[in-house]
């Protein structure tokens, strides 16, 4: 009998264990939303003074009413030595989020402008587009992110400004969908275990990023499958011709702004492009709509986001891709 207890005991707690990440998450809650606005209340000068540490602050996030509890850090790497505001990483409390009813998918990236000025307000908007177009090219194997309006309460000096900033959902998130694990240490594979290698590069050289590697792993989760394919998931796009920052550099020797387009292919083979090609045509309306229809964008930045990806359509249209 007290082993039969015993059985019943594990059993439950297993599948507790098990479902804990089902149902909806806080970044679900923030997608079906029409409040696309966050409070969160930090000691600024902490955060400022820990920005070349892994040193976590306390914090708290309120969401329509929803109080959260919340660990900041810093994050990136040339972002957070350089940035006004540099990027954080936000560890929820679990506990809130169950009471919510909500699962505890709780790490979340804050990508956050770089200059406290109109530039760097539309330097965050351009890069939440470029994460919405590569959603496009590839909706399963792309990070989900969400374009928020927040209002910084900064604990030390009673002050409060308002800002844009991009969450990137939590990476289980991603792994979950994917059915595959987050390979840290898959450096330098052969073309052959990639599922998307040539879409990743098409994308990187439509948007103008030349700061990436798919053999490092650079700028790019490398989710490894059970049968060891690797699919290249790409991220932080601020160093594009899409985005031009005021505060940007060239990545590559052959680049003399940014805006100078790089088809970065990183191996031995020649790549054969035709059937990314072909689903980027497909796409080119679609991708071009999105443009207009993101409304936070000015009418100016719209335009000239629309010529930048009609340079990419007339070559990819002429074969002038990889040669």
């Amino acid at each position: 009998m007290f082993r039969s207890t015993l059985f019943l005991l594990f059993l439950l707690l297993s599948t507790v264990s098990l479902s804990a990440k089902k149902g909806q998450s806080l970044f679900d809650r923030w997608s079906h939303t029409d409040n696309k606005r966050i409070d969160i209340y930090l000691n600024l000068d902490t955060l400022l003074a820990n920005r070349n540490t892994t040193n976590v602050m306390r914090g708290i996030v309120i969401d329509s009413g929803l109080q959260l509890g919340v660990d900041i850090s810093v994050r990136g790497r040339y972002r957070r030595r350089t940035c006004a505001l540099p990027p954080m990483m936000l560890q929820f409390d679990k506990d809130p989020l169950r009471g919510a009813g909500l699962n505890t998918h709780n790490d979340y990236k804050l990508v956050t402008p770089c200059t406290n000025d109109a530039a760097g307000q539309d330097a965050i908007l351009r890069e939440a587009l470029a994460y919405e177009l590569y959603r496009t090219v590839n909706p399963a194997a792309s990070f989900r992110t969400q374009l928020l309006t927040i209002t910084y309460h900064d604990l030390a000096k009673g002050t409060s400004f308002v800002s844009y900033g991009i969450v990137i959902e939590d990476t289980d998130e991603l792994k979950d969908r994917l059915e595959a694990k987050n390979c840290e240490e898959c450096f330098a594979q052969p073309l052959e275990n990639f599922t998307n290698a040539e879409t990743v590069a098409l994308f990187q050289y439509m948007i103008g990023n030349a700061d990436y590697s798919t053999t490092l792993g650079r700028n790019l989760k490398l989710m490894q499958a059970e049968d060891g394919r690797i699919t290249a998931v790409p991220y932080d796009f601020d160093f594009t011709g899409l985005v031009n920052p005021t505060y940007g550099t060239v990545t590559d020797p052959t680049q003399e702004s940014l805006t100078d387009r790089v088809f970065v292919w990183e191996f031995d083979s020649v790549p054969n492009l035709q059937a990314a090609q072909d689903d980027f045509l497909v796409l080119e309306h679609e991708l071009m709509q999105q443009v207009l229809d993101f409304e936070e964008l000015e009418a100016g930045s719209k335009r000239e986001i629309t010529r930048y990806l009609k340079g990419f359509f007339r070559d990819l249209k002429h074969n002038r891709i990889a040669q």
